[in-house]
Order: structure tokens, then C-alpha cells, then sequence
């Protein structure tokens, strides 16, 4: 999963009023989406990073604020594991950085756990908490991808760096494999990101705004010019991309996120500010909100 500028709205004298912790909110439209989780305690809960802190929709119709925070979560990422356990970074209300960030009671409160940065506080524009390793965790921040071996406590700016990143997601089987979607191309790390290779030059200059992995490993990235799209390895070596659905109306996916109790359920969050399912891995979509 990962993080993106994405326009949303939210009724402004809801968000002025409510208050932490399970409030109803009346819409989506006038914010900015960065992430996209579904609740690995509750299939019906899929988590909403966006500018004013953490959004979750429950039963596909209703929308609550989670917590107090109004900060803006520019990366977010939940444990691979642990219901309870979230991940974020980003800048408050007022300006400044947070840093790195834990939450352990479902995004009700936060706790910083690091600067996220050895030169001071981070704002991760995309973040990634490794599925097979949640001490390894990757951010971007100022045009640099920092790297904490040790749970987000102490970081490092690697050496090798690629374009611009827009997302990540970890290989569920080896914690050492990496891939990131850029401006252009779908790219992987077999080594931790000290070095990257492309995975496909069929992608040609597409933008890959998300990443997603279902239970098996298998990669799924939304796109800006071939909707969903699965990263098929060929026997001869190589990969190749499949599409496999677009969403209504043309829209464009900018994030994904797989149930990981059932792997045929996928939400996506389009440009035109919608929340869309697929109860069969993507071929098809209905509109949630």
C-alpha cells in the first residue's frame, strides 16, 4: 500500500466538530487521500489515511473518524500482523514534520517513535512497514528513500536511489525484496533496496500509483493509463503486466488495498474522489462511496 495525493472531501463543519474516536462523518469531498488498508481484524473496516488524519469506512456505508488526530498522514502503513498496530508519518495542522509514528490501539492514539531521519524529523510521502519483516520499513522523503532495519527506532538514507517513488509494498514470502512504482515504471530490490532493477519494460512510461500483494505474493498495481494491472513472472525469465479491470467511468485507481482474510475482495480509491470494491480480484468494481 502507499500514499498519494488524492482530492476527497470531508463536510468542513464536520470535521470542525467531531470528535475522537468512532464519529460519523457525512461524506467524502474537499481533503486529500495518502492510504488505503482493510482492518486485518474486520474484513467490513477499510482504513482512509488522508490529510486531516485517520478515516475508516465500516460495512461499506459508513464513514467514522478514528482518533483525534487531525494530522496529515502523508505515509501510512499497518502492521502485517497486529490488528492494532498502525504506522504513520506526515506533518501536523500546524506545520512542522512528525517523524515516524506507532499507533497500537487501532489508530486512536500515536506515539512518535523516531525522527524517521538522521538529520531530523521526516515526512514520508510513501511508507512501507515489510509484510514479512515489520522492523524493515522504507520511506520517501525529500527526493531520498530512508531505510530502518530496527523498527523505525534508527534510520539510514541508502546509496542507490531511483526515480521519483509514489509506492511500496514488501514481497509477503522475503523480506529482502522490495518493490517500488515510480513515474514510469514498476521497479524491485532483492537486496534490501541496496540495488534496483526494472521488473518489466512492457510498462512503458505509465505512472504506478499504488502496489498491492494478494495472499500469494502476486502483484497488482494501479495505473494511470491501464487500470488494474497483475505483474505476471514469464517461464523465460522476465515479467509481464496483465490488466485485469478498470474502474467505472474511466476512473483512474491511484490506491489498492487486498482483504487479507479473502483475496478476491479489493477496494480501490479512484481520482474522482470515489471508494470502489471488487469481489472478484479486480475484474469488476462497484462504487462503496
Amino acid at each position: 500500500m502507499t500514499m498519494r495525493h488524492v482530492t476527497i472531501g470531508i463536510l468542513l463543519p464536520l470535521l470542525l466538530t467531531a470528535c475522537a474516536g468512532g464519529n460519523p462523518i457525512a461524506s467524502l469531498k474537499a481533503s486529500h487521500v495518502h492510504g488505503l488498508a482493510v482492518d486485518r481484524n474486520d474484513s467490513n473496516r477499510v482504513y482512509i489515511a488522508t490529510h486531516e488524519g485517520l478515516l475508516a469506512v465500516q460495512n461499506d456505508t459508513d464513514l467514522q473518524r478514528v482518533g483525534g488526530s487531525r494530522d496529515d498522514f502523508m505515509g501510512f502503513s499497518p502492521h502485517p500482523t497486529d490488528p492494532n498496530t498502525l504506522f504513520s508519518s506526515g506533518h501536523p495542522k500546524g506545520g512542522g514534520n512528525i517523524g515516524f509514528q506507532k499507533s497500537i490501539n487501532a489508530g486512536k492514539t500515536w506515539e512518535k517513535i523516531s525522527n524517521g531521519n538522521p538529520s531530523g524529523p521526516a515526512d514520508f510521502h510513501a511508507m512501507l512497514v515489510h509484510p514479512s519483516n515489520p522492523d524493515h520499513i522504507y520511506g520517501w522523503y525529500r527526493l531520498r528513500i530512508h531505510r530502518s532495519l530496527d523498527g523505525g527506532k534508527t534510520w539510514k538514507i541508502l546509496t542507490k536511489q531511483p526515480p521519483e517513488v509514489l509506492s511500496f509494498a514488501g514481497d509477503s514470502q522475503n523480506e529482502n525484496i522490495v518493490y517500488i512504482g515510480t513515474i514510469g515504471n514498476l521497479i524491485m530490490s532483492t537486496d534490501k533496496g541496496e540495488s534496483w532493477t526494472s521488473m518489466t519494460d512492457t510498462i512503458g512510461y505509465d505512472v504506478v500509483f499504488d502496489i498491492e500483494t494478494d495472499q500469494n505474493g502476486t502483484l497488482y498495481i494501479a495505473t494511470r493509463d491501464n487500470g488494474i494491472q497483475r505483474v505476471v513472472r514469464n517461464p523465460k525469465g522476465g515479467y509481464t503486466l496483465e490488466t485485469i479491470g478498470k474502474l467505472p467511468d474511466g476512473d483512474v485507481p491511484q490506491h489498492l488495498a487486498f482483504d487479507p482474510k479473502n483475496a478476491e475482495v479489493l477496494y480501490a480509491f479512484g481520482k474522482s474522489n470515489t471508494l470502489y470494491k471488487s469481489v472478484d480480484r479486480g475484474k469488476n468494481w462497484q462504487k462503496v462511496l
